[in-house]
């Protein structure tokens, strides 16, 4: 079988928190785009490679969403092969760009035939919104400036690259090294997708080169926040014997997306918003401010609001 036509033509690979699931899922709606079921399956990250890390300080061997080995990676496209636009979303791609980018050109047979969507977040506020997934998923325990200041033992310690709150925000080498190796490279900002969403997906469309096509974007499919009750929580989060029933009288495909429902609804009404600190929000703001002024330069945005 002709493996060809399996490989990827576009690749989501904006900053974690930024908006990528928003933008897969609704994209995913488009009749000549296919987006795989699995979102950050991390293929190109860590090929044909073993992957370790500390989480919550519990080792993790086979992490669950990795996909690193090529025909199972392949095979997340095989129901999009008729398709025009075939895509995945893996944020680890902007982090790790180096990797990323070096396994791209060697790897897929067409790599400058890949479009390269990058979504972008206010730093401040994205690294804030991490640590609130963490500790949605139970899988942090200190407070915020705690955090931070363990930041750099936790990466010398090889814990799981989401402890890397701050470092994940230093975007302006991550998106000038795509910029540098790739021609089809498109960024959106957060604030587009909140402020202007009608305007985005026309401008997806364009960048694919697919029809216009009206596309829903639903509802915060992967919001963050402190649970109220951590009983539901550790029930939408881990196997259980109704959800395995359930799940065995479903198509995958209903399965997936009557998932996402129920996942959005339970933490709109479970996850209780927490309020960033006022004075660790300008340590931030400082900490991000050259990198944020040379971004601003490198893609032609103005992004005064993030540091002002």
């Amino acid at each position: 079988m002709d493996k060809k036509d399996l490989w990827p033509n576009l690749l989501m690979v904006g900053a974690a928190k930024g908006g990528t699931t928003t933008l897969h899922y609704a994209l995913d709606q488009h009749p000549q785009v296919f987006m795989s079921g699995k979102k950050e399956p991390g293929y190109f990250a860590w090929p044909e490679e073993e992957l370790t890390f500390i989480n919550n300080g519990k080792l993790v061997t086979k992490p669950r969403f990795l996909v690193n080995h090529l025909d199972e990676y392949l095979a997340l496209f095989e129901e999009g092969r008729n398709k025009k636009i075939r895509g995945e979303s893996s944020t680890t791609y902007l982090f790790f760009y180096e990797k990323t980018i070096a396994n791209i050109l060697r790897i897929h047979p067409d790599p400058q035939a890949v479009h390269i969507v990058i979504t972008l977040r206010n730093p401040v506020e994205r690294a804030f919104s991490q640590y609130m997934h963490k500790l949605r998923d139970g899988a942090e325990t200190l407070d915020f400036e705690d955090a931070l200041e363990m930041e750099t033992k936790r990466k010398t310690d090889n814990w799981h690259f989401d402890y890397q709150y701050t470092s994940r925000g230093l975007y302006y080498a991550q998106v000038k090294a795509y910029l540098d190796h790739f021609r089809k490279v498109k960024i959106y900002l957060s604030e587009d997708l909140r402020n202007d969403p009608e305007g985005l997906v026309q401008s997806l469309e364009d960048f694919l080169a697919i029809d216009s096509v009206p596309l829903l974007f639903g509802d915060n499919l992967n919001a963050s926040g402190e649970p109220k009750s951590e009983a539901i929580n550790k029930f939408l989060k881990k196997p259980n014997l109704l959800k395995k029933i359930v799940g065995g009288l479903l198509p995958k495909e209903l399965r997936r997306k009557l998932r996402l429902k129920v996942q959005s609804t339970v933490y709109q009404y479970n996850l209780e918003k927490k309020e960033l600190n006022p004075e660790t929000r300008e340590k931030l703001k400082k900490y991000y401010r050259e990198d944020v002024l040379k971004l601003q330069e490198l893609i032609n945005r103005d992004l005064g609001s993030w540091i002002k």
